[in-house]
């Protein structure tokens, strides 16, 4: 019996394993892969590249089904809209809308900004689109119908990313003062603002209640903040570099972190401890993105690869 149940309980460890696992590398762009979404149907995943293009793969079976040019300017950001019909790109300082379907561009707001923009979303009502810049350090709210301005914030300093709440209304930013910035999408005014980092904030994300601001820096911590109040919460460290880029699963129940260090962290938001973490690319990680659940992830890096992973997290 003693035995029996020592069988079992290797056997256990053995499958737990074996379902945290490397499901697929998507391999095809020719420089590091800048960024990736994932549709909302969760079967087709869009990247974007340092070598000009544009990919879509589809994730039933992980084919590259159509490779977009863009020549001259490396791809920096892209992103679905909400029913995932649409995508933007951003490329220097224009951004670009897609019609997924067709795999055509439907049109470019030209100068957008004066140089490089690093991000670039709808809103989640698909009526606003919010573009950031690092060098002319601006975050510019546009009207998604006419890509005509709605507002510009009055910034100071380079911007990395920006975010939308749930009814359209509030962007987080963060950049390179280090600080998290909330601002009123009708007006573009400065209504709040998170300090506590030491290095530039690189991405933020909600928390699924939208009580709570994730926020990822270069100071190799992910800080969790209070909405209401503006005060830091808690500092989730475990990252030996700067972290790059953040995703809350579906559930809100998990956050994976990436970044500098070419490991993923998958954090319990309830205990706020390190549910996994491991090595996962050669070379800096840009992006990560969820699946329809906790356990299924997706990982964008330096190295020119997409990787695929699963989990065995604990999910309803």
């Amino acid at each position: 019996m003693k035995k029996q149940l020592a069988l079992a309980f290797l056997l256990s460890i053995f499958f737990a394993k074996a379902q945290d696992s490397l499901v697929a590398t998507l391999l095809g762009h020719a420089g590091a892969v800048n960024s990736i979404d994932v549709s909302p149907d969760n079967k087709t995943l869009i990247s974007g590249s340092k070598d000009e293009t544009l990919r879509i793969w589809n994730l039933a079976d992980h084919s590259n089904t159509k490779t977009i040019s863009n020549p001259g300017y490396s791809v920096k950001k892209v992103k679905f809209n909400s029913k995932g019909n649409k995508f933007l790109a951003t490329t220097f300082e224009d951004f670009m809308e897609f019609d997924l379907a067709k795999a055509k561009k439907i049109r470019t707001k030209k100068k957008a900004h004066t140089t490089f923009i690093e991000g670039c979303s709808y809103s989640p009502n698909d009526e606003f689109i919010v573009s950031t810049s690092w060098r002319d350090k601006t975050l510019v709210i546009w009207k998604a119908s006419s890509l005509k301005k709605q507002a510009e914030t009055a910034e100071v300093t380079w911007v990395d990313n920006a975010v939308f709440n749930k009814a359209s209304t509030l962007i987080i930013s963060g950049g390179h003062d280090d600080v998290l910035k909330m601002w009123d999408v009708n007006t573009g005014g400065l209504i709040k603002q998170f300090a506590g980092h030491e290095d530039w904030v690189y991405d933020i994300c909600f928390s699924a209640d939208e009580k709570y601001i994730y926020s990822a820096s270069m100071d190799k911590t992910i800080k969790i903040w209070d909405i209401s109040s503006g005060k830091q919460i808690s500092t989730l460290k475990g990252h030996s570099d700067g972290v790059v880029s953040l995703d809350i699963s579906k559930d809100g129940k998990y956050l994976a972190s990436a970044g500098l260090d070419k490991e993923i962290i998958i954090w319990d938001l309830n205990t706020k401890t390190i549910a996994k973490k491991f090595p996962a690319h050669d070379l800096t990680i840009m992006d990560v993105k969820f699946g329809p659940d906790a356990n299924t992830l997706y990982s964008a890096s330096m190295d020119k690869t997409i990787k695929i992973w699963k989990f065995n997290l604990a999910v309803n």
